[in-house]
């Protein structure tokens, strides 16, 4: 199971109450979250950077601008490796690409919690059925909920790392050929 990073702040701020901030834990953002955080900040990077921070760390905008450069570029960097991820790059051990293991377990549609799921790869009829989608937004939720039986609020719910393992794997299924699934001896 995924443990929440800590970053030591070398020069200490305060919070909007006054207290006190010398330590600043990192949450990895779900893939709803880093889609909606995109939408409303369509046309400015730096501001959808800042949003994923204060997403991933709970820092409010004063915070961050408070804190001093050095500390922002650390908060900043781990949050990007934090969303650029997979999953198998953040979790110990052997990672199993046909029955993945959720870095971040997730609570199904039906309640119950889900630490892993089945990944299929799609056949010709549900590539064909993909293309018919307007965007390439539909075209992805349709085919990851088509390949893993999550439903699009369930996929909303998976961590940016476990959604890039997904995503990764997708992209093989629809590019590669038979012989790249092929066990190595």
């Amino acid at each position: 199971m995924f443990q929440p990073q800590k970053h030591t702040l070398v020069w200490p701020t305060k919070s909007d109450k006054g207290e006190p901030i010398a330590h600043v834990h990192y949450q990895p953002l779900t893939m709803g979250q880093h889609r909606t955080l995109s939408e409303q900040h369509k046309n400015n990077d730096t501001q959808l950077l800042r949003a994923c921070i204060s997403a991933s760390t709970g820092l409010s905008e004063t915070e961050i601008k408070s804190l001093v450069t050095p500390d922002y570029t650390s908060i900043q960097n781990q949050v990007l490796e934090l969303m650029n991820a997979t999953a198998s790059q953040l979790i110990e051990g052997e990672f199993d690409s046909a029955a993945p293991t959720l870095l971040i377990p997730i609570q199904s549609d039906s309640g119950q919690q889900k630490t892993q799921y089945t990944l299929k790869p799609p056949t010709v009829a549900t590539t064909d059925l993909m293309d018919t989608h307007a965007n390439e937004w539909e075209r992805t939720i349709f085919i990851s909920s088509s390949c893993t039986g999550f439903s699009q609020s369930e996929l909303e719910r998976l961590s940016l790392s476990d959604w890039n393992q997904l995503q990764e794997r997708l992209i093989d299924f629809l590019q590669q050929p038979a012989a790249y699934f092929h066990p190595k001896t």
